[in-house]
């Protein structure tokens, strides 16, 4: 699966940024999206892990669309075509940003 799929287990946002750090991520970031963002098809050079802290977003991929919500976590593998919609609350995102080496 090109998006992986939600962890079983709660996880803080301090949690979550060990982990990206310990992963290897070199950038780590809070992210705010404004309501009803649209990102039309794209790709990223990088592998992009995330965790929701506040409203949500839609994750579109070839194998399918995810809703994701506060304490979700997702990843997207570098190259993977994907669409971003945004709900109405806006979306907030601990994000982590692995470059290929």
């Amino acid at each position: 699966m090109n998006a992986a799929p939600t962890t079983p287990e709660t996880i803080d946002e301090a949690a979550f940024r060990a982990a990206l750090l310990a992963r290897g991520c070199n950038t780590i970031t809070v992210v705010e999206w404004e309501p009803n963002r649209l990102s039309p098809t794209h790709a990223h050079a990088f592998t992009a892990r995330g965790l929701i802290l506040a409203g949500g977003f839609t994750l579109e991929t070839a194998d399918g669309a995810r809703v994701l919500a506060p304490g979700d976590i997702f990843e997207l593998a570098a190259g993977i075509p994907h669409v971003e919609r945004v709900g109405p609350l806006g979306a907030r995102i601990l994000s982590g940003r692995l470059d290929p080496v």
